[in-house]
């Protein structure tokens, strides 16, 4: 049987189409709720107010009706006060957002377009949409995360983008995963489409909401009116991490659906047992939550629902509002920080800041990304000797995965590699290439260029940069951050009191308390000791090693 050619599928453009949601149709976050009566909701806004003051995350996942409903400023108003640190979605969420951003108006009326085969033919959001999702296949970061820097890339197309969830997501730096089933959306008719593109970058984004469900454990889990999509996902993105011994045990999963799973269920659904039938209860709140925690059903239309828990959540935090995500520093101190700062007491002030670049470190590290490192002389020396401790173990044995060690074992030297070889963390030190150094320092105009131009190489989004300078101002450092900047690659500085130009450039500045460069460089070395140690506990744990500190 031959397939259908999608090529020859005709589209029309968007300004033709009739839509039923319009901007004026957004909900304003500052508005009171509607009245509102939810022994649960209040105990899931308890749970989300806990875990956020305790630095655990709050994964919010959802179908197309959210933001069909006007309801993204409220959203965003919650993502810019660092309560919700994961966005998740069906693609309908996707192509809902993106044309809200496009031409401030989504939802098309269908009653017209069914019968002669125009429906979803609108040329602008395939075409557009495509473009976005095979960028973010290229380079490795997802659907979710192209749509969003798709959108910033292009600000002269998107009047309209600061409704956009996805945007803003880009531009706070948090993630957000769009899981789409093939054939699902209208984005899948158009010519343009690439299936390979959308399944890569569909399955990279699984990989990265995985990589946030494995750090749930006294964290939340939300889902809005995705019956299908959310539920599935987020189960099998929890078998997985537990499978690879993550411990998410202690959860919090809320369900919110306009289905009620009272007396009355039968005649809504022609089921008896809401337990065993209804999705989002089995994947959701029943199984997830059978090891620790506690899940919750809240009934009730998404316009209701979702103003009164922004509300409730911005009223238990008094001032209404918490630090960023990445600044929350966790309920009790990291037992390495608290160690460096009963040594050394001088540091007690380096605390956030060294508590904020090791929760960069470790997103960079659990979602598949790489830290660059960088600097001069001591500082290069550094660099190397930080990428050591991470490549190998540092004060902690590195077991083997079993499964590893057997498919070495099975290679010519196998024995021998499984006896010795440990797991490593992603590292490089960027200017250890001399090939590149010279011909960077004979080919280009301008000196100090081999760093930035190896790592415009090699950088991707969600990758880290680190760079050391004890007086901030080295060239080739701060040129490298600017290039870092310019990819979406968090900063991260390590630098003497004084910051200079490197600790303006950084989204994290670790500046010790002296000026004087060897007394900087001594201070570094206790920094970053304590940044690879919480590292090698947190991916690797494990006892210290008889040579250990």
């Amino acid at each position: 049987m031959s397939l259908i050619d999608l090529s020859n599928v005709k589209t029309y453009p968007l300004a033709q189409r009739r839509n039923l949601v319009h901007l004026d149709s957004l909900l304003d976050p500052a508005s009171p709720p509607p009245a509102f009566d939810s022994p649960e909701l209040d105990a899931v806004v308890e749970r989300i107010v806990a875990a956020r003051r305790a630095g655990h995350p709050v994964i919010w996942m959802m179908g197309g009706h959210v933001i069909k409903s006007g309801l993204s400023r409220i959203l965003i108003d919650l993502m810019r006060r660092g309560i919700v640190t994961h966005i998740a979605g069906n693609g309908a969420v996707s192509i809902h957002d993106f044309e809200l951003a496009l031409i401030g108006e989504t939802s098309e009326d269908v009653a017209a377009s069914l019968e002669d085969g125009t429906f979803g033919m609108a040329d602008e959001t395939g075409r557009l949409m495509n473009q976005a999702i095979k960028e973010g296949a290229r380079d490795g970061i997802g659907y979710g995360a192209g749509i969003g820097r798709f959108i910033a890339e292009h600000a002269a197309l998107f009047p309209f983008r600061e409704v956009s969830v996805f945007f803003q997501a880009h531009e706070l730096r948090i993630p957000a995963t769009v899981h789409s089933t093939i054939g699902t959306d209208i984005i899948h008719q158009h010519p343009s489409v690439d299936f390979s593109a959308l399944g890569m970058a569909s399955g990279l984004d699984f990989r990265r909401f995985a990589a946030s469900v494995s750090h749930l454990d006294d964290g939340v889990f939300l889902n809005f009116g995705s019956a299908v999509t959310g539920p599935e996902v987020f189960l099998k993105a929890l078998t997985i991490v537990r499978n690879l011994g993550y411990n998410v045990k202690r959860i919090t999963t809320a369900n919110f659906d306009l289905i009620s799973l009272g007396a009355d269920y039968h005649s809504k659904t022609g089921y008896d047992d809401p337990t065993y039938y209804y999705r989002p209860r089995k994947n959701i709140i029943n199984r997830p939550t059978s090891l620790g925690g506690h899940g919750y059903h809240i009934t009730g239309d998404h316009v209701v629902t979702i103003p009164n828990l922004h509300h409730r959540v911005l009223s238990a935090l008094d001032t209404g509002e918490i630090p960023a995500a990445a600044a929350l520093p966790p309920a009790e101190p990291h037992p390495v920080l608290a160690a460096l700062m009963a040594r050394h007491p001088a540091l007690a002030a380096l605390a956030p800041d060294l508590m904020r670049a090791f929760n960069e470190l470790r997103r960079c590290l659990t979602t598949g990304g790489t830290l660059f490192l960088c600097g001069n002389g001591g500082s290069m020396s550094d660099a190397l000797h930080i990428s050591g401790e991470l490549l190998k173990s540092y004060a902690r044995r590195r077991p083997l995965d079993e499964d590893l060690r057997a498919r070495l074992a099975q290679q010519p030297n196998g024995e021998q590699l499984a006896r010795n070889l440990e797991p490593g963390l992603r590292a490089v030190v960027l200017g250890t290439n001399s090939v590149l150094s010279s011909a960077v320092a004979n080919d280009m105009p301008d000196r100090d260029m081999n760093l930035a131009q190896e790592l415009l190489a090699l950088a991707r989004p969600g990758d880290v940069l680190l760079g050391i300078s004890t007086s901030g101002n080295a060239r080739n450092v701060n040129y490298a951050a600017q290039v870092a900047r310019a990819r979406n690659v968090p900063v991260i500085a390590l630098t003497g009191q004084d910051g200079g130009a490197l600790a303006a450039l950084a989204d994290i500045a670790i500046r010790v308390p002296t000026q004087r460069t060897d007394r900087a460089q001594e201070l570094h070395i206790l920094c970053y000791h304590a940044l690879c140690e919480m590292l090698e506990v947190t991916f690797f744990g494990g006892s210290e090693t008889a040579d250990g500190e």
